[in-house]
């Protein structure tokens, strides 16, 4: 059952809606102490959390009932969505243990995939007995071996992730496999007929980032002899695979954030607007975490 924590009641009728309409049951409550009463008589599997139930519009009265529901509901998933998001605030709500973080208007199909994706990484991996023979026999994970139990909770997560759609971050120190878990999502989704492209974005200079990610048109530029496909073209239907996102330079930054929201980007030299149906998958080995606070 999912719960729906906002002071809106169209905001929560429709979300109720959308939900009803895929086969979940729901719950709505108004605020937090509503919200936090229906979790003691319901079994509740997600909530749904608004950000904001005064005129202030700073976040705090969701992340304070954030912290109230996991200190009462720890195992429960919580989604914070808000129409005033910002990115200190989803900061400050992942911090707090928020589970993703969705800005109003939102996109019916990643609300779906993000509380699909938010429910399934909450069955208890300590529920399953777990072996890689098991696991291989369900899935397609034959090029990672081992039988650690703490690479088998790896994997448990990554089969029980990788048929939604939902983006994946990948956190580990160089050399520990962050490459072959990608591939591994890859294979193990409804996309594993279509491309897997691989891009080292610690690898790309400057200067050929936007030609290498979003393509470019002949005469863009002074070197631009001939029209350029764009590797978030060439991933079209499939997955993504940025590796190294963490060294990725600020201004650069900002130029995928709206292939990342919206999966559309500009053909550099053209007022081309081009939209992509791509899973994005991401790899660190820094911690950005503590780099942003």
């Amino acid at each position: 059952m999912i719960l729906i924590i906002d002071d809106d009641i169209g905001v929560g009728k429709s979300l109720s809606l959308l939900f009803r309409e895929n086969g979940y049951r729901t719950l709505e409550a108004e605020d937090p102490t509503m919200g936090l009463e229906q979790m003691k008589h319901h079994p509740v599997a997600l909530v749904m959390l608004d950000m904001n139930f005064t005129v202030e519009t700073i976040g705090d009265e969701g992340l304070d009932a954030l912290k109230k529901i996991k200190e009462a509901h720890p195992m429960v998933p919580v989604i914070l969505i808000t129409g005033w998001g910002h990115m200190a605030l989803a900061i400050d709500g992942m911090k707090a243990g928020a589970a993703d973080f969705i800005n109003k208007p939102w996109d019916n199909y990643y609300v779906l995939e993000a509380a699909k994706t938010a429910m399934a990484l909450n069955v208890s991996v300590a529920d399953t007995s777990s072996d890689h023979r098991r696991l291989d026999g369900e899935y397609d994970f034959s090029e990672i071996v081992g039988e650690d139990p703490k690479l088998l909770e790896v994997l448990e997560r990554v089969a029980r992730v990788a048929p939604t759609d939902a983006s994946v971050f990948i956190l580990g120190e160089s050399g520990t496999g962050k490459e072959l878990i990608a591939k591994a999502l890859h294979k193990n989704s409804g996309r594993k007929a279509k491309p897997f492209v691989e891009v080292n974005l610690g690898g790309i200079s400057a200067s050929l980032f936007e030609s290498e990610m979003f393509g470019h048109k002949k005469g863009a530029f002074t070197d631009a002899h001939a029209d350029r496909a764009a590797r978030f073209e060439a991933a079209n239907n499939g997955t993504i695979f940025l590796d190294e996102i963490g060294e990725l330079p600020l201004a650069q930054q900002v130029k995928l954030l709206r292939v990342l929201q919206d999966r559309k980007f500009e053909l550099p030299g053209s007022s081309e607007t081009k939209s992509v149906n791509i899973r994005i998958v991401s790899a660190t080995n820094r911690n950005l975490l503590k780099e942003v606070t």
